[in-house]
């Protein structure tokens, strides 16, 4: 099979090796690599073959295992994986409720590729940006599971001080296509 990746990595040493090191880990035959750079970012588009489709499957968990962000994939012509992009804020004591587990299950079915945090006191209501990509087809997993996460947050927060129900907070979520 062949497939056509493209990709967007930050322009600093030893990205690209890292790029492809998964496809060349998973058994990918790299056929072409072009990369332009602009914006503190390279586009990479990588062509290569792979055997069959768990192969290409094994070769996209590295690379998200990696943190390289893949833009879209296609095999043979045809589109195979978009990436969109999500933005989703989060306004409360976000950092006492461990931010972390927020960002592993959400990592289950996307990737949080930016955190962004606003903390002006620890006594005070702090805000988190967590900017998350995902593909198209798992969009509507992906909210489900920001649901689920805020309600579970939503239940253990005190009474007072709540200001907002978690359904108003994940419709701040703008959505943004990168291609």
């Amino acid at each position: 099979m062949k497939v056509d990746l493209s990709l967007a990595l930050k322009d600093v040493p030893g990205m690209l090796v890292k790029a492809l090191q998964p496809i060349s880990d998973h058994g990918g035959n790299i056929l072409s690599v072009l990369h332009s750079r602009g914006g503190g970012r390279v586009e990479v588009n990588i062509v290569f073959k792979v055997r069959d489709e768990s192969m290409l499957e094994e070769i996209l968990k590295g690379l998200g295992k990696e943190k390289i962000p893949v833009v879209s994939a296609e095999v043979e012509g045809r589109r195979y994986y978009k990436k969109q992009s999500l933005s989703f804020i989060l306004i409360g004591h976000v950092i006492d409720k461990d931010i972390q587990d927020t960002i592993d299950q959400v990592n289950e079915i996307g990737n949080v590729s930016d955190v962004d945090v606003r903390m002006p006191d620890p006594e005070e209501k702090s805000s988190v940006l967590l900017s998350v990509d995902v593909d198209e087809k798992k969009m509507a997993s992906l909210l489900r599971r920001v649901d689920e996460v805020l309600r579970q947050s939503w239940r253990r927060a005190p009474r007072l001080g709540r200001a907002a129900s978690p359904s108003r907070l994940w419709r701040s979520a703008r959505r943004r296509a990168l291609l």
